[in-house]
């Protein structure tokens, strides 16, 4: 009897234990085989979201690359919105620099008013993010170096800065000394230290939080930027703006206003990547961007690829002018049929009836806007935004993403 009982208890624990897996089994397959099926049926749905957030919100949180935009305040020039919602930054053109030091809005070839400043202004400060700046310097950069020199022009100087600041209620300035001979070093060097330096005094005095931004522009020849202290310079300014054009160059040859590259030395490239060698600080330059052509009457061909030649020297009878291809008055002059392409210098040109006509284009600013993301350049530089009334270039740069994706400051040339 003992025996069967024990036999009984050890049949009914069999039973009980071989029971509980398989209720478990049978909860598991109710309750998380379909949550597993759903897990894997949307893991691509996820995956693809994960993508689309990352293409379309990242991009603009972690990417700095600058879009600045020159604009000449002219009356017969009124500021539009779409010409500013793709900016990060809108320098306004000029305030002029006076003998005696001081700095006036009134004035100047393009006939810029105080009031027409404040009215660009107030318009460029609706969108909130953007940067407003006055470019100093104008058609007199001759100025700058008796002005630093003089204690008394100097005074003048800042004092008329601080005015600009309390007039206008900008956010920065840029300081327009292209041109910069070797003697001029320790002056150029010593008047961005301590503009940099009443910038941040005036920061102080006014209780703001964000910097003043300061800036200034090189041209691209070689003798104008080798003999700088670029380093230094980086040190005072948040970006250093490298014009492709050289209006000094223009009015003596006959060839590309902005050769991305080709020809011995002087390119773009040449440039680039010269300064990106010696700061090693690539974020803090920008590739500027003319948008304007230039237009040779009585010229011969100019682009001699065998020779690896750009240029030619302008004769006597060479009549140059400023051609402002995409104005509407101007474009019809003639049709989009007659645009060559210049592989070379990756640049867009019109030769008849020798006539030569060199300006950007569609593809010429893509190939620099390339340029910029592949190189890992800071920004890009336009000027000026005004001349491109239809926006045709500017949508053009829009279309492109300047962002590498990489370290800001990786250097992507090979430097010796």
């Amino acid at each position: 009897m003992p025996d069967n009982t024990a036999s009984q208890e050890l049949l009914q624990c069999s039973e009980r234990s071989t029971s509980r897996p398989a209720d478990q089994i049978n909860k598991f397959r109710e309750i998380f085989l379909p949550l597993l099926i759903i897990c894997i049926a949307c893991a691509p749905v996820a995956y693809l979201l994960s993508l689309l957030i990352t293409e379309l919100i990242l991009p603009q949180e972690v990417c700095n690359k600058r879009v600045v935009g020159y604009y000449t305040v002219a009356e017969w020039n009124k500021l539009k919105e779409n010409q500013i919602e793709k900016l990060t930054h809108l320098i306004l053109m000029f305030a002029y620099l006076q003998d005696d030091g001081s700095v006036i809005v009134n004035g100047g070839p393009y006939e810029v008013k105080a009031s027409d400043m404040k009215e660009v202004i107030s318009v460029a400060k609706e969108r909130e993010s953007l940067k407003v700046m006055i470019a100093i310097g104008g058609s007199e950069p001759h100025l700058y170096s008796p002005m630093v020199s003089d204690p008394v022009k100097k005074k003048n100087f800042m004092d008329s800065i601080t005015k600009l600041f309390e007039e206008y209620d900008i956010d920065g300035i840029e300081i327009v000394w292209m041109y910069v001979s070797e003697i001029d070093n320790e002056n150029h060097l010593r008047l961005l230290r301590e503009v940099r330096q009443h910038l941040t005094s005036l920061k102080t005095s006014k209780g703001k939080k964000e910097d003043y931004v300061l800036s200034t522009g090189v041209s691209r020849y070689t003798e104008y930027f080798k003999h700088l202290y670029n380093n230094k310079v980086l040190t005072y300014v948040d970006f250093l703006t490298v014009q492709s054009h050289d209006w000094s160059y223009l009015n003596t040859q006959v060839g590309p206003v902005a050769p991305l590259y080709g020809g011995p030395q002087d390119s773009i490239d040449d440039a680039m990547k010269y300064l990106v060698c010696q700061t090693k600080q690539p974020s803090k330059l920008n590739l500027g961007i003319p948008m304007f052509g230039m237009e040779w009457k009585n010229a011969s061909f100019p682009i001699n690829d065998y020779n690896n030649q750009l240029y030619i020297p302008k004769k006597s009878g060479n009549n140059w002018s400023s051609y402002y291809f995409w104005r509407d008055e101007e474009v019809k002059t003639f049709s989009p049929s007659e645009v060559s392409w210049h592989e070379k210098s990756q640049t867009s040109y019109i030769f008849r009836n020798n006539v030569f006509v060199s300006f950007e284009n569609e593809r010429s600013v893509q190939a620099k806007a390339n340029y910029i993301k592949i190189k890992n350049i800071g920004g890009i530089a336009i000027d000026a935004i005004d001349q491109d009334d239809k926006n045709i270039l500017m949508n053009a740069v829009a279309s492109m993403n300047l962002c590498s994706g990489e370290d800001e400051n990786k250097i992507q040339y090979g430097c010796k």
